[in-house]
């Protein structure tokens, strides 16, 4: 038997559809957007976002790893600061060298059906960023709906 590797691990779930987790991780220059996922045209196939974690490229200099931020949205304008109640921000993280200070949030009700972007906001230093996500099957109801809501969100 072949082990499995964690990037694309199939694990089954109770609704009845395989699950494949899926990690995108890279390195952002400073105040860097980019498009991690892209459309299909599939829109009963989505993902779901699980984590967001991020920290500077070299962690351990202190000179330069102040605190940083990044952000995971829909819209292919990149946002300026953390605004939970934006719907286009699905998930936000801040990495600093006080452990109590780091932290990752997630928007529960996630589901990215065409685009997905990070940004790093911090304008004087790299980051790098790792997604876990996993992909999603709908029903052709449910599929646009999640559509029509990210076109709304982002117009």
């Amino acid at each position: 038997m072949e082990p499995q590797t964690p990037r694309d691990r199939v694990t089954q779930v109770s609704q009845g559809w395989s699950k494949v987790n899926r990690y995108l991780r890279g390195t952002l220059a400073a105040g860097e957007t980019r498009k991690l996922l892209i459309d299909d045209g599939n829109f009963q196939h989505g993902f779901i976002v699980h984590e967001l974690f991020i920290s500077p490229v070299n962690p351990l200099d202190e000179a330069n790893s102040a605190a940083t931020s990044a952000i995971l949205h829909l819209s292919n304008i990149p946002p300026t600061a953390f605004l939970w109640r934006d719907p286009t921000q699905i998930a936000w993280a801040v990495y600093n060298t006080n452990p109590t200070n780091t932290y990752s949030v997630i928007a529960p009700d996630n589901i990215v059906v065409r685009e997905l972007y990070v940004t790093n906001l911090n304008a004087g230093q790299e980051l790098n960023y790792m997604v876990h996500i996993t992909d999603r099957q709908m029903t052709p109801a449910h599929g646009v709906l999640t559509m029509v809501k990210e076109v709304t969100y982002n117009d």
